[in-house]
């Protein structure tokens, strides 16, 4: 039997084929990783139709060449090489003239192919074309080498619906890597805009600082000196918490709990920012319960929430006020739960850092955790809350916002006492 003409697009698929079609939907709808998708599509096809060998084949344009991205029985020279030559093959054809074909018998006497199909040992096979977005993309072939017998128009009209959901998983797929690259490219920008941003600033102050000190020594001014010197300190201080707050956002960390003294650390955080506070004329508080039992946590880490969240408030309450440091051990209780939204298994240690300052607006709350948004204009990296929030859900804890305009704001930990597995002295 000759080859036989192909554009039937009308034919009805066999009943055979819905179990086939169901999980192949079942398979599009469940993941977007291409290569398996193609796999199961390709093992459903042969299947389907009885096929020994079946490939799905991709134009790559740069190299002009078929890409194998899914093959069953085909022989291992061909699938460790990864591609077939486009030119003098029969998907060349059918690419070229979007049009499926049936190949039967003595495939050399159809004058279309007698050039492309010397030495064809296939008692029958059948070739599709991929088309997404009215282009043909690639191919999709299945032969016969056994004892079956011919493909027939019916089983073409099959392959061409399982092409059709090959297409789509194609494109799918493609779609999903644009949308991915579009935005990592996004998150980079925003992430060098942001940098550089807050970079711009900091060399912006160490150039008002070095040509103060250039003044100073000219006139052998002491004064000057001082005040260019304390200008270059700060911004040096200022790149070496950026460097911690961009290493800490880019990482995630498994924080190495031990148990600490929470007023030892407050104590250490509050000379930290002395300086910061009296210049401002804040004062700094605290207020903790006499029987607070060691707090569970990693000390380096959540002194750097802490000194962010102080730091803040004191920033806040500029022109005098407050900012006092509270904290209340819970048990693992029903009231604890009702009270804190706890989870009611462990215990917990909650820390609030609360200030007198000038309150966030509503609509603002949730912006302090997006990376590079700061309202302290050049004063600020952009990057202390969202790793300050990232330190504390590391913990496992969790940190809630209270705060009005004008009525000042409070910082709130919620840090569950879990012992560390590699220090079982750590936490309860």
């Amino acid at each position: 039997m000759s080859s036989s003409p192909t554009t039937q697009p009308g034919i009805p698929a066999p009943a055979g084929v819905n179990a086939s079609m169901f999980a192949i939907c079942q398979a599009i709808s469940s993941t977007l990783e291409l290569q398996p998708l193609l796999e199961i599509i390709l093992d459903m096809t042969t299947r389907e139709l009885h096929a020994e060998q079946g490939s799905i084949l991709l134009i790559d344009r740069e190299s002009d060449e078929l890409k194998m991205l899914a093959t069953k029985g085909m022989p291992r020279e061909v699938v460790e090489r990864g591609y077939i030559p486009r030119r003098g093959s029969i998907a060349e054809w059918v690419i070229d003239h979007a049009e499926p074909v049936i190949l039967n018998d003595d495939v050399s006497k159809d004058k279309r192919f007698s050039s492309i199909a010397k030495g064809r040992a296939i008692r029958s096979s059948m070739c599709v074309p991929l088309q997404a977005k009215g282009k043909v993309i690639g191919t999709l072939n299945i032969a016969r080498t056994g004892s079956a017998g011919e493909f027939s128009d019916e089983d073409l009209g099959t392959l061409q619906i399982m092409a059709s959901q090959a297409a789509v998983a194609i494109e799918n797929a493609r779609l999903h890597g644009e949308l991915i690259q579009t935005t990592r490219l996004a998150t980079l920008g925003q992430t060098v805009s942001g940098i550089s941003h807050c970079i711009k600033n900091i060399l912006t102050g160490v150039k008002g600082g070095i040509t103060i000190m250039d003044l100073a020594f000219e006139e052998s001014n002491e004064e000057l000196r001082s005040k260019g010197w304390g200008m270059l300190k700060r911004n040096i201080d200022r790149i070496s918490l950026l460097v911690l707050d961009m290493l800490d956002f880019s990482k995630s960390r498994r924080p190495v709990r031990t148990e600490v003294d929470l007023r030892s650390l407050i104590d250490d955080v509050f000379e930290t920012v002395a300086s910061q506070a009296e210049e401002s004329g804040v004062e700094l508080a605290v207020d903790l319960p006499p029987n607070l039992p060691p707090f569970s946590v990693d000390a380096d880490q959540f002194f750097r929430c802490l000194l962010n969240v102080v730091s803040n408030g004191i920033e806040a309450s500029i022109g005098g006020g407050q900012v006092v440091v509270r904290a209340i051990h819970l048990c693992p209780n029903e009231t604890a739960y009702r009270m804190f939204k706890t989870d009611g298994v462990h215990s917990y240690i909650v820390v609030e850092v609360g200030d007198s300052g000038c309150g966030i607006p509503a609509h603002l709350i949730d912006q302090i955790f997006d990376p590079f948004y700061s309202s302290k204009g050049s004063r600020g990296t952009g990057l202390g809350m969202p790793v300050t929030r990232k330190i504390t859900e590391e913990h496992g804890g969790v940190l809630e916002v209270d705060s009005q305009p004008g009525c000042g704001t409070t910082m709130r930990f919620l840090m569950p006492q879990i012992a560390d597995p590699d220090n079982p002295k750590g936490g309860d």
